[in-house]
């Protein structure tokens, strides 16, 4: 169990279009296939190396004015046993102060977790809960930073700690978050040394080995011609019709989908398919084509380009 520390909370502020695009997209139910990677001590792991779990994540604004403006409840449980969740959390967002376009999410954990389970469907119950009832999670708060609508960050640094065991450790939790996309990384370390005790990783979907994972970095020439070109952001999208949506510096709304063994049209062999829309508009923009094995897939237009690559294993380094 993460260390908690009880405070006294006063409302923020939280006014910033980072902030209300976060609580949309992250709201919903996410339905997760869960697997060990790492478990370096024996019983450590809830489960087995060869084994995964089907996850329920639920997440759901709720109103908590002595909180803050932008509150979510977050729970989470084995998908067959929603009557024991493993972990409820409320999450208080507010602009980051660094980097830009991010969001600070500071984490609570529940005095007396069973009180409050499914509370997002418990208005009446909402009204009662103060802040004699919650603790920060010290340490804990996560940093999620905008690539058009999606967030991924996390934890920072080692002061995330995890008294559970016993001995001194602490936990990194990495989050990606997407309309059609989650996927979460929670490693645990040892303080003293920083070995790697235990690694999971959940993701909604697909599995890795049935689709990859591309990340994309889009650039934008605001005189239009391929020289003047400068990093906009990068989009992460699996290749079977992963999307994601940005805007130019122009105000033009864009949206860009990868295509593999979802090809939607009938061909005589495979191949993976990146298309260009105008968000809301069916007809693209333009598309660009390649063989269904390669790790690269390109889009030039001169005053737009997106190139995608697909992420090599057990790196967050693309392919080159």
């Amino acid at each position: 169990m993460i260390a908690l520390l009880a405070v006294g909370l006063t409302a923020v502020a939280a006014d910033s279009p980072d902030v209300d695009t976060l609580q949309r997209v992250w709201s919903g139910v996410r339905d997760s296939s869960e697997q060990i990677v790492v478990s370096a001590e024996q019983g450590a792991a809830l489960w087995s190396l060869d084994t995964e779990e089907r996850v329920r994540t639920v997440v759901e604004p709720v109103a908590l004015p002595w909180l803050g403006p932008h509150v979510l409840y977050l729970e989470e449980f084995i998908e067959d046993d929603p009557q024991q969740p493993r972990r409820q959390l409320l999450l208080q967002l507010e602009p980051a102060q660094q980097p830009g376009h991010a969001v600070r999410a500071h984490v609570y954990g529940f005095l007396e977790p069973w009180r409050w389970s499914h509370l997002s469907y418990r208005p009446g119950l909402i009204g009662t809960l103060s802040f004699r009832d919650i603790a920060a999670s010290s340490g804990c708060d996560l940093v999620l930073e905008r690539s058009g609508e999606q967030f991924r960050g996390g934890t920072v640094g080692r002061h995330c700690l995890d008294l559970s065991a016993g001995g001194p450790r602490y936990l990194d939790y990495q989050l990606l978050i997407g309309t059609d996309l989650y996927w979460y990384r929670r490693r645990v370390f040892r303080q003293r040394d920083s070995q790697l005790l235990e690694e999971v990783i959940g993701f909604n979907r697909f599995a890795p080995n049935e689709a990859r994972l591309y990340a994309c970095r889009i650039s934008w020439s605001a005189s239009g011609t391929a020289r003047d070109l400068q990093p906009l952001t990068t989009l992460e999208l699996y290749e079977a019709g992963g999307h994601g949506r940005f805007a130019t510096p122009d105000g033009r709304s864009l949206e860009i989908t990868l295509h593999g063994d979802d090809w939607p049209f009938t061909l005589q062999e495979d191949a993976l398919l990146l298309q260009l829309n105008e968000f809301g508009n069916e007809n693209p923009l333009a598309t660009a084509w390649a063989q269904a094995d390669t790790r690269q897939i390109e889009l030039a237009l001169g005053w737009l380009e997106v190139r995608c690559g697909s992420m090599v294993p057990d790196s967050d380094e693309l392919a080159q």
